[in-house]
């Protein structure tokens, strides 16, 4: 491994563990805060939170996971992070849809 893929494989590592934590903070803070009165289960502005959440905990799980691979240098690791930059971008497009409803300036980074 030359150290310019190094160096890449180290960016990734870092970036994959920090989008973990951040879905996965971001998503319990959501559910613990009391946003959806009525439950997560029940519809709530033309969809249902709970899975939406589920998607958040699950990308943030699998990204983690990802992460940890990368850093043990799992042979299918390299495999396992296309699979999660599918998850990761189907998530932030659903994201970006309420985003742009609501708030349009915080799809900047999304984006």
């Amino acid at each position: 491994m030359t150290r310019r893929e190094r160096q890449i494989q180290v960016f990734l590592q870092l970036f994959l563990l920090f989008t973990g934590i951040y879905l996965i903070g971001w998503n319990i803070w959501k559910l613990n805060s009391g946003i959806w009165a009525e439950g997560v289960f029940e519809f709530y502005n033309q969809e249902v939170p709970i899975f939406k959440l589920s998607a958040g905990l699950l990308a943030g799980t699998i990204s983690l996971i990802a992460s940890w691979a990368l850093w043990i240098r799992a042979p299918w690791a390299h495999g396992f992070t296309i699979l999660l930059s599918g998850f990761l971008l189907s998530y932030n497009l659903i994201t970006l849809g309420e985003t742009l409803s609501e708030a349009p300036y915080h799809a900047i980074p999304l984006i």
